[in-house]
């Protein structure tokens, strides 16, 4: 087994072990990519989905950071430690490289009866393995220089879709990097980031869930319970909050109907949400539910109401994040949709509602611009419905690989990986920004029916405008004032005993205290993501 120290790059592997030892794309037959076609050795089809994906397929070695060529018909990737590995693996399946063809792979001879058929003139003398180290493969050929979103946004995932998933997941982590550096920049800066300029004239999410202006919002209104009830979180009165909220999934909306009413506060919510739809003007109420109306609305949130302590007695007994979703779909024939079930699931999950033992990777809702995305990486045959998911936990388990094949350095949030509702999350953005590049290049007809169109960014910061510190409720002095990243509150740094302004971003107290954080601080350096 190869050892790989301190100094090994995955890109040098990967991009070595591409150009030496596997066939050039034009080089290849035409066949399809597909694990439904690759049988093994009994006709069965082997999946990366279907195996254990933290050992090495070869020697059971835990932990395997890398995959084997997909570029062999008969031999789909499977997890391998070292390229050692990898040809043993190759070998098993009748493939093996020849030194011969410059390293290409080559199949060996089915039986020595029909390898005794041909001629001397036509045999070819079985093919030896050729045991170079990645550094030495990664130097006899240049390297290849990724250009993924250039590559591979706008093709199509007709047929055989991307020739390697690998690439098409490098895409999705290319985009994730951009996104992500672009919120990392905005929070050092006010100059623009070096990144796509599409992702700054269109809108997309967030890639942590966490960070977005309605997450946020919530997490504020939360808060301001908690410290009004002595300290004390209710998960009830955090699940009717987080139901009322996301069922609307209008910031703007309570913006004007004053804010996100506790379970008490509901009669007067009821009163104002009937007077802003008399207004006469078309601004809609409900993020992307035409289907539904204010009565309709108020009705299901009374009905909620009334079996909300029930409901939260289930809850509490919930051991998974499908299971609270399971749980909230239920509420009379999942009245609430889908969508809002997820999104609930989710924030009862950030806000530590909990308790320790608590399986939240089990599971991932992805909306439709998700499970387009999937597509687009993996291929239709790969990405079936039934294995959403597992491609989903795939991804999210080779995050760190990717960011080493970019050759870039993410700026994970407070130093979390991303999980999977994060990589479901980043999976809806990837297919609204493929939208949005699909336009640019006027080939927005190619879009996929029912994902999200390109919507033109517009700044919320105005929501910010009223605004005061949360600890003196005084709005002047605006330039002592600190920005909570995860609650969007402001404080004055001597309201905090902060004694100087942090460069980076940064998180108060009860928001740390809610992820079990030390203390509030600088939680990110103060540099600037740049994106050639």
């Amino acid at each position: 087994m190869s050892v790989f120290g301190e100094g090994f790059e995955l890109s040098k592997w990967f991009n070595g072990a591409s150009c030496k030892l596997k066939p050039a794309v034009s080089d290849l037959p035409d066949v399809e990519e597909d694990f439904a076609d690759h049988g093994g050795e009994d006709g069965s089809a082997v999946s990366p989905v279907a195996i254990e994906l933290g050992f090495c397929f070869v020697c059971a070695a835990p932990n395997p950071d890398y995959l084997s060529t997909n570029t062999v018909k008969g031999a789909p990737p499977v997890p391998v430690c070292s390229l050692n590995c990898e040809s043993d693996y190759l070998k098993q399946r009748g493939w093996q490289a020849s030194k011969k063809n410059g390293g290409k792979y080559v199949q060996l001879p089915s039986s020595p009866t029909e390898s005794s058929k041909k001629s001397k003139r036509d045999e070819e003398p079985v093919p030896q393995t050729v045991d170079l180290t990645s550094e030495e493969r990664s130097t006899k050929r240049q390297r290849r220089s990724f250009s993924f979103l250039d590559d591979h946004m706008l093709e199509s995932d007709e047929g055989k879709g991307y020739k390697s998933w690998w690439l098409g997941a490098l895409a999705f982590f290319d985009f994730v990097y951009q996104r992500h550096g672009m919120w990392h920049s905005y929070s050092m800066s006010n100059n623009e980031p070096r990144v796509d300029p599409a992702l700054i004239k269109y809108w997309t999410c967030n890639i942590y869930r966490e960070l977005d202006r309605s997450t946020a919002y919530l997490r504020k209104h939360v808060l301001r319970w908690q410290e009004g009830h002595h300290g004390r979180l209710s998960m009830r009165e955090v699940l009717w909050m987080a139901v009322v909220f996301r069922y609307c999934n209008r910031l703007e909306t309570f913006d004007k109907a004053k804010g996100i009413p506790s379970s008490d506060g509901f009669g007067p919510f009821k009163k104002r949400m009937h007077a802003l739809a008399k207004r006469k003007d078309d601004t809609p109420l409900f993020a992307g539910r035409q289907d539904l109306d204010v009565n309709q609305y108020l009705d299901i949130l009374e009905a909620f109401l009334t079996d909300i302590d029930d409901i939260t007695v289930s809850l509490k007994a919930c051991a998974s994040a499908s299971s609270v979703f399971e749980t909230l779909r239920q509420f009379k024939d999942n009245a609430l949709g889908s969508f809002t079930c997820w999104q609930v699931t989710c924030d009862l999950i950030e806000l530590n509602l909990f308790p320790e033992d608590f399986v939240e990777d089990d599971f991932v809702w992805l909306s439709v611009d998700a499970k387009k995305s999937l597509v687009q990486i993996f291929g239709k045959r790969r990405a079936r419905p039934a294995e959403y998911v597992s491609l989903a936990k795939l991804l999210e388990q080779r995050q760190v690989q990717a960011f080493k094949a970019l050759e870039v350095r993410f700026p994970f949030f407070m130093g979390r990986k991303l999980s999977l509702k994060n990589i479901g999350h980043a999976l809806h953005g990837f297919q609204v920004y493929r939208n949005i590049k699909l336009l640019e290049h006027n080939q927005f007809d190619r879009h996929e029916p029912g994902t999200s169109p390109p919507v033109a960014y517009a700044s919320r910061s105005y929501l910010m405008d009223s605004e005061s510190c949360e600890i003196c409720a005084q709005a002047e002095n605006e330039d002592e004032l600190v920005l909570c990243d995860m609650c969007n509150r402001l404080f004055h740094k001597y309201c905090i005993d902060m004694a100087e302004l942090p460069p980076a971003s940064w998180v108060c107290t009860p928001c740390k205290a809610l992820v079990n954080a030390p203390e509030e601080g600088v939680v990110t350096e103060p540099e600037i993501i740049s994106v050639d």
